[in-house]
This record gives structure tokens, sequence and C-alpha cells, in this order.
């Protein structure tokens, strides 16, 4: 416990994940999220710019620890590990950065943290804990104390820990529902937790908002290639209820906080369209800096891939002959197993041949340097002049269609800086989000460089939104803040020093001068390492249920 910094107010913040003012803007001049609309106008409304790439895995823990992924760790759900080609799934283990409750429980506060991505397996720390984004499954520890698991299902019902899969891809409807119903039965719990458990600091994280924008963008934008205008006038009363319950029920938890805390109402990236897939590894490959094994059965595979034997067009084939369990095995691959087994995959990749490859979601490039990875075959005299090749081949990778493909090209350094910089990706390819959207992965899914979306057609923009509302928060619109201001925000909000690391700023803009004046900012040196990282938490049984999920929300293949 800090005795000389003790908690003087408290905050509360509820995350929309991925919610934005461009789908959001015309329902609240319409009146239909009038809770969210009282927030933004009695206090702070602004544009809050994710993290570069915009992925929740590494956006939320940027929020958690005011932190780049440079500092943090985490920039995608999976990556390779750190000295091999090995694909991991990111956890609480892998976020090198102190979060923010555990800041606050050093100084004597409590927190509650509720559905916040990348939280699990939870870690003893000086309040509760209940995750649900990436836990196995309902027989694992989700909760801190262990006990907190019990009492929820006793007290309010089981805590839905995972997406419903009910309609994905086939009943827009009903998986809109679906969401809804997960959300109120969330809040059931969040209710309980809020009302009958101290705490200094909430945090609570809605996901569905974010699931469903993932498939049902294109029956909410008439402009995208799939829209449908009878399936999206059919659709939309289901889609305007379920905003509407998600405002009516972020009403109900904003009733139970106190007048005198600060609340935040966020999104860690914004939405938007899609349209194509940007398969890097197929690109790289294309280009000769991913090669294969020539191994019989590797040069086969090759050959089945060439002619289209791939999992998406499997995946194509089982649906349009509705075999519904032959589908989800394709899709889930059963841990990937099964698929490495049939098609060609990172277990075809000559590594000792390979200069660069694709693990993630969002353009990240691994470069395979010599001393760094065990079949690393790029020199140091190489290694900048790889980049610049891929940096330039990128820039000038263009679609027939819908033109230029990547935007702009990061080196690491360029974006990433701090403890955990050397083991994130050398380069960042930031595609036309509104257009293209990367798709690096360890199965290799389809066998073309760019073809149009299947499965979902809305994805992660930059811009996301940022509400606030307290004591000494002025009514104010903010061009744009960064999602890493909201922490050492937070922490000065409630008497606390920020942390040197911190690359987020305080949001002093957002405060009445007489606020400011009486609150000046204090900072705390503190010696911030990587010890705390650890590779894998999961077992293998445990590893191959998370990647199911994301397998399912279509962030892995």
């Amino acid at each position: 416990m800090n005795s000389e910094h003790p908690i003087k107010r408290k905050a509360a913040v509820f995350g929309l994940d991925g919610i934005t003012f461009d789908l959001l803007q015309p329902w609240l001049d319409e009146g239909r999220l009038p809770n969210l609309a009282k927030l933004l106008k009695e206090g702070v409304d602004g544009r809050l710019r994710s993290t570069i790439p915009p992925v929740s895995a590494s956006a939320w823990a940027s929020f958690s620890t005011g932190s780049n992924p440079g500092q943090h760790g985490l920039v995608d759900f999976t990556y390779p590990a750190a000295d091999g080609y090995e694909v991991q799934v990111s956890n609480s283990r892998t976020r090198s950065a102190p979060a923010l409750w555990e800041i606050v429980g050093r100084a004597g506060g409590q927190t509650g943290v509720i559905s916040l991505p990348m939280t699990y397996p939870p870690k003893p720390f000086n309040g509760f804990m209940v995750c649900s984004f990436l836990t196995p499954s309902a027989d694992s520890r989700y909760t801190y104390p262990n006990n907190l698991q019990e009492e929820i299902t006793e007290t309010t019902g089981p805590f839905p820990l995972h997406m419903s899969e009910k309609g994905r891809g086939s009943d827009p409807a009903r998986f809109v529902r679906a969401c809804k119903q997960m959300e109120i039965d969330r809040v059931r719990a969040v209710k309980y937790l809020l009302q009958t458990k101290p705490w200094d600091l909430f945090i609570y994280v809605v996901e569905t908002t974010d699931n469903l924008q993932h498939e049902v963008w294109h029956l909410l934008d008439d402009t995208h290639p799939l829209h449908d205008p009878q399936q999206a006038a059919e659709l939309l009363p289901e889609i305007l209820d379920y905003y509407e319950t998600v405002d009516r029920l972020l009403g109900e938890m904003l009733a139970l906080v106190p007048d005198d805390v600060l609340v935040a109402v966020l999104s860690d990236h914004g939405f938007g369209p899609f349209h194509k897939f940007f398969h890097i590894n197929n690109w790289l490959a294309a280009n000769g800096w991913l090669k294969f094994k020539r191994t019989p059965l590797s040069l086969l595979k090759r050959l089945a891939f060439k002619a289209g034997i791939t999992p998406i067009n499997a995946l194509k084939w089982v649906t349009l002959l509705r075999l519904s369990q032959m589908r989800k095995n394709v899709k889930r691959g059963r841990g990937g197993r099964m698929l490495r087994r049939l098609f060609l995959s990172f277990n075809d990749v000559d590594w000792a041949r390979t200069k660069a490859f694709s693990v993630g979601n969002f353009g990240q490039v691994y470069v395979n340097a010599q001393g760094k990875r065990p079949s690393g075959c790029v020199t140091p005299a190489e290694y900048e002049q790889l980049r610049d090749e891929i940096s330039q081949a990128a820039l000038e990778l263009c679609d027939p269609v819908d033109g230029r493909v990547v935007n702009q090209v990061y080196k690491r350094e360029e974006v990433f800086h701090g403890v955990s910089a050397e083991r994130l990706p050398d380069l960042v390819l930031h595609t036309d989000r509104a257009k293209f959207v990367s798709f690096g992965h360890a199965d290799f899914g389809s066998n073309k460089v760019i073809e149009p979306s299947a499965g979902q057609t809305g994805h992660h923009h930059m811009v996301g939104v940022l509400g606030l509302r307290g004591p000494g928060v002025k009514s104010t619109h903010l061009e744009e803040a960064s999602l890493m201001d909201l922490a050492p925000t937070i922490l000065h909000y409630m008497g606390l020093p920020v942390p040197d690391y911190m690359d987020g700023n305080v949001l002093t803009a957002a405060f009445t001068d007489e606020f400011n004046e009486a609150n000046p900012i204090q900072t705390i040196e503190t010696n911030l390492t990587n010890e705390g990282f650890s590779d894998s938490v999961y077992g293998k049984e445990e590893e191959d249920l998370v990647l199911d999920k994301l397998r399912d929300m279509g962030y892995v293949a």
C-alpha cells in the first residue's frame, strides 16, 4: 500500500468495443441512444485514436497500461514465439507493463474488472475480476477470487463467457438477438457487482458491439459490395433494438455509479467496412521472401494449394452443402492439427530459406533474423535492405478494382518502443482499412493474394469514441485523444502519480481550470522490465479451445 498517495476520487469505465461515431451519430441525433447522448452532452465527447495495429488484444492493453505495444508487449491475439516459429496465444501473462488495477491496488485502492480482453488468466490483486474473452471454457478458473465464479452463478445465473454461434453467417437476425441476450445476461452480474462489492475503480467492457459489427456491416452500409437492400430493411429493426438495448443497459449501470465518480465511456478502436482480404504470407511467398520445403509431401500440398484445395474453399463447399458438423470441423480445424496435415501450412515452410513471414491479422511482418530465430537466414548486413524491399513492394501493390492496398508501412522502431519492442514485428503493413484487411496466418487458408471477404464485412478502423463525465469535467469536445491517454488521466483524477514510462498524457483539456489548478500532475519514476513476460499459460487442450474462439471471430485461419 502506498500511503503517500491515497486514493482521492473514484472512476468507472464502460467500454463499448469497436463503437464509432460513423455508425452511432445518426442514432444519437434521433434520440435512439439517450443514455450515451446524455453523457456526451453533459461532459466530454471526442474521437479516440487506437493503437497501431488497431486490434483489441493490443488496444485494450494500451488502455490499461497507458503505453504502446513496445512497452506492454501485446500486438495481436497470436504472435510467433520470441525464439522460434511456433504460434503462441496472447494472454494476461504476455503483458509486461503494470495495468491500472495493479497500480491502483498498490496505492491501497480496490478495482473491479469485468470482461476486459486479455485478462485471462486472472492474477491476484486488490479487487475482483471476471474474465471472458479467450477464457478456454466454463470449467476454467476465470474469476478472482476463485469463489466469485460460484457466487455470480448462484446470484445472477452463469456469466456468459463466449459469443453464441447461433445464426452466425446464416441467420443474421438470430445472431443479433443472441448478441442482445448475451449483454442482458452479463449486465445482471455487472449490476450485482457494482452494488455489492467495494471498488475505487470499476471497468466493464461490452464485447458484442465488436462481434455484431464484424458480421452485419454490409447491411448498415449501402455502399458495401455485399449490401442487400431487402435483407438490410428486414434486419434494421433487430439491429436498432440491439443498440437501443445496449444503451438502456448502459443507463442502468450508470444509475448505480455515484455522482462523485469520474465516468468514462470509450471504444478501443473504430469500425467500418472492408471488402477484401490481403493474404500476406501468399504475397511474401510470391515475392520469394517465404520459401517452402521440397519434400514430396510439401510439394504435393503445394500442388493442391495451387489447384485451389484450401481451407477457405473447403469451408465454402461444406457450407453450400449444409454439412454443418463438417463445416464446424473445417472452420475450427480441431486446433489446427487436421488442417496442417491436409493443407499447406507453416509446417511446410522451409525456415532456413525464408526471410520473412507474417503472423497476425493486421499486417505484421517478422524478419527471420540470424541469432534471433533458430533457422534465421537474414544477416545483420541484409536486415535493413530487406525491410526496405518489402516496404517498397507493399506500397506499390495495387488491386485492379480498389487501387492501393497498403497505405503506409511502419518499421518497428517507428511505432514501438520500450522493454518489449524487440519481440514485436519488424514491419507493419497498414492497409487501406476501408477496403482491405491483412490476413497473415499460420495456415494458408487461401491461394489468393487478394480476394473478396468471406464471413465478415466490417473490421477495425483507427478512430473510436470517448466520453467523460464527472466532478471537475467540463462540457467540451476533444478533437482527438489517444487511447493511451486514459490510464494517466484516470490515475491523475484518482490522485495518484503517473508512471514516467506511460506514453499517454493526462487529458487536462477535459477538466475545468479550477480542477487543473487544484490538482497539478505528479509523475513517478518507474523501472519497467520485461521480467513478468510468459510465452504461454495454456495447456494444449485449452489453447485449442481459445484458437477455436479466435477462428469463430475470424481473427485466425
